[in-house]
């Protein structure tokens, strides 16, 4: 392998400087000349016939120029999952906070004095608010061609599951909860939109879809896709929630209606008050053993809410109920599932994406099959992992893997066989009955996912290098705030010969850049750093050609004469600039009819230990100790693979211990930062221990894989396993927040082997 001269350094972000400053402009910062702002009207109850919305007195408010209801608009229904969707509501509203009615106007002020003037006539019906109760017989119907409420439902078996109940030593059941919680990015949702005179949009939008929220917002606007132009501004975070929404078509009917530039942004109670949280799962998993610790089966079934329309969560649907076997070889197993409506937010897709919310009750019936055999946690999962070569029970390739090495690595770091079972007291603090325990879990992710995109998987990029020197990079993949800019920086600058410091990202714009999936499922790095590598061969490919046939001075190799390489390319050719394109076409399969198939090209994998310190008096839990190893093949920016590894341990900690989306009769009662607590720095233990095994992923640039879900999947099941070797209690519902956990201590007996120290 050549010397490497930027990949693999810890280069600073590229748009660091512009964001201390302050001077990246996000959507809330974006304004144009006659702007309105738009204001939404929305369901103060959970279920109803809309009988009349009554628009007269918020029409003469000073400054208003359009206010909208279902009845001014095409009765269309649409969405990425099914005919759920609709602009305004039509006919009944499904959850408190449906949108209802929309007004722009001149100013913000103006627009909410409207909104307060629009009357709801609404008889309001029975609300759903339990997945459980929603299929029952006699729970309210809430999407007529949706009989029995059932949103989406998901079914695969793999292999003989009696034969592998048949050979189990060992059978381990048992029922798990993962809880919604709200993506708590900076910046909340927003857009502008504009329409132009011959009938097309321009939507100012932060998404990472473009191409995809493309079809069904033309879908729902009743225009052909290439009338809407979509451009993604910068990104103030998004953890999956800013796919395909649904403001940006209220935004673009209000600017229809008053032929003006519509702006949305909601401030931060809006936007969690009707936020698509994390769906709620419910779990009951069974996994068969021998006694050598052995898998040799697993069944599952999976009941999730899907809120009152579906967004993404059909695919997380899917995904948790699948995808660990094939971190795992349980050689047969069953899964089902299905999400219900009900009357309450829409849920949708959150980093991790269903294997994070899979994994934290798996993780923890392993953990209890080593305790039952007398295995250590690490020894368990070295024998029943798959590995590097193999292909899993769903046809999924795994062309690298260093998971055994990541087991090993994170054990000797953290000690986690040893010191497994001790029940260590703590008396940094002064309370009394104060316990430790260490627990490991392992997790894998994807790196794009073939059946996001019916069309192709894969991507392209293209390099415009000026004759000043200039380098900029288009890729259809937008940058979410993940570093993304900068990764690809480094290829550029790898492959082209110029500094990282030379080349910009542009940013994601329908008219400017490469069609593409987007990014999700963990594909930008691996994907489109390919396409972006293939692109600065090409260009340097033309460059070279160029200066060999030049009869000019010769110029230094190296950064230092890659400006004078480039103007002299555009004066041998009267200014033109130097264009690469890249194209990559992954190995991927489409999964067939029997959802068999190698739908990525390449699988990151990690191992954590978490270590913590339960206080057993008041259920209190402490994370004191953290250690991630990671296989994420060759890292191509170490500061920033370090830092999306820190915050993925942060989200799972406050997914673990303190966030949760609360709902009373259907409305989020703690829509603030006050009420719904996220981690700080203080909540983070010191030291966190970062490592990465590297490897060679032969389908990613430069050898590399993802890297940002595979870091949060792990979390809460290390924190489980490390609060039951502390307690001996098994907390199967998350969040284990303070309450949960003394409840669940109240009713265990003492801890064997445990000594409890009283300071």
């Amino acid at each position: 392998m050549s010397a490497r001269r930027w990949v693999g350094q810890p280069v600073p972000q590229t748009d660091i400087d512009a964001k201390l400053a302050g001077a990246t402009r996000y959507i809330a910062d974006l304004t144009v000349p006659r702007m309105l702002h738009a204001v939404i009207v929305r369901s103060p109850i959970s279920h109803g016939v809309i009988r009349h919305v009554d628009t007269s007195r918020a029409r003469q408010v000073p400054g208003v120029h359009a206010v909208l209801s279902a009845a001014d608009l095409p009765d269309r229904r649409f969405g990425p999952y099914g005919e759920d969707w609709e602009v305004l509501a039509s006919g009944k509203v499904r959850y408190r906070g449906d949108e209802v009615a929309a007004v722009a106007a001149e100013s913000v002020a103006a627009a909410r004095e409207a909104a307060a003037l629009v009357t709801l006539d609404l008889d309001e019906l029975p609300a759903v608010l339990d997945a459980h109760h929603a299929t029952e017989p006699d729970a309210a119907q809430i999407w007529e061609h949706r009989p029995g409420n059932v949103a989406n439902a998901f079914e695969i078996a793999r292999g003989d599951l009696d034969a592998g109940w048949a050979q189990a030593d060992l059978v381990l059941e048992d029922t798990f909860t993962t809880n919604r919680i709200y993506h708590a990015y900076l910046e909340p949702v927003g857009v502008m939109a504009e329409h132009h005179d011959n009938g097309s949009f321009t939507l100012t939008v932060p998404t990472h879809i473009p191409y995809k929220a493309r079809l069904t917002y033309a879908r729902a606007l009743g225009v052909r896709p290439q009338q809407i132009r979509i451009v993604v501004p910068p990104v103030g975070g998004s953890f999956g929630a800013k796919y395909e929404m649904l403001e940006p078509l209220v935004a673009a009917v209000l600017a229809r209606a008053s032929r003006r530039p519509v702006r949305l942004v909601y401030d931060r109670e809006e936007d969690a008050s009707i936020a698509r949280p994390r769906p709620p799962f419910w779990f009951r998993h069974r996994i068969g053993l021998r006694d050598d610790g052995r898998f040799v089966a697993r069944e599952t079934r999976v009941i999730g809410t899907a809120g009152a329309r579906l967004f993404w969560s059909p695919s997380v649907l899917a995904t948790a109920i699948h995808r660990v076997d094939s971190l795992y070889h349980f050689h047969a197993m069953a899964g089902s599932g299905h999400l219900a409506y009900t009357n309450e937010p829409p849920t949708t897709a959150m980093r991790g994406f269903g294997n994070a919310e899979s994994l934290f009750g798996v993780e923890q019936l392993i953990d209890e099959a080593a305790e039952r055999l007398d295995l250590d946690p690490v020894e368990i999962r070295r024998r029943n992992i798959v590995r590097e070569g193999e292909t899993t029970l769903h046809g999924w390739h795994i062309s690298s893997s260093q998971l055994p090495a990541c087991l090993d690595r994170v054990a000797e770091l953290s000690g986690v066989r040893e010191r497994r079972g001790a029940g260590e007291g703590a008396g940094e603090r002064g309370t009394t009955g104060l316990r430790r325990g260490v627990g490991l879990a392992v997790a894998h992710h994807v790196s794009g996912y073939r059946p996001i995109l019916a069309d192709y998987d894969g991507s392209a990029a293209i390099i415009r290098a000026g004759g000043d020197g200039r380098v900029t990079l288009f890729v259809g993949e937008p940058d979410i705030g993940q570093g993304q800019a900068t990764v690809f920086a480094q290829i550029v600058a790898e492959g082209l010969g110029c500094r990282p410091e030379d080349v910009a990202l542009h940013g994601v714009d329908s008219a400017l850049s490469p069609d593409a999936v987007g990014t999700l499922a963990s594909r930008a790095t691996t994907l489109a750093g390919n396409a972006v590598e293939a692109a600065a061969a090409d260009a340097r490919a033309k460059l070279d050609r160029f200066l060999e046939a030049d009869q000019g001075e010769p110029i230094d190799a190296g950064p230092d004469g890659f400006a004078e390489e480039l103007r002299r390319y555009a004066v041998g050719h009267c200014g033109l600039p130097l264009l690469g394109e890249g194209v990559h076409r992954p190995p991927t399969q489409m999964p067939n009819a029997e959802k068999y198939g190698n739908p990525s090209s390449a699988y990151p994998f990690a191992a954590h230990v978490a270590e913590v310190e339960v206080d057993t008096a008041t259920g209190q839990v402490r994370v004191v100790g953290y250690w991630a190893v990671h296989d994420s093949g060759t890292i191509i920016n170490p500061s920033t693979a370090r830092g999306q590894v820190l915050g993925a341990i942060a989200q799972g900690l406050g997914w673990a211990l303190m966030e949760d989306v609360t709902l009373d009769a259907g409305a989020v009662t703690n829509p603030n930062f006050l009420d719904y607590r996220i981690p700080g720095a203080g909540d983070l233990p010191d030291g966190v221990v970062v490592e990465f095994v590297e490897g060679e992923e032969p389908n990613g640039p430069h050898g590399a894989k993802s890297l940002a879900e595979a870091a949060i999947n792990p979390v809460t099941a290390a924190i489980a396993n490390a609060i039951h070797d502390a307690t001996g209690v098994r907390c199967r519902d998350l969040p284990m927040a303070p309450e949960r956990l003394w409840g669940l201590l109240q009713q265990a007996p003492a801890p064997r082997d445990r000594e409890e120290v009283t300071v």
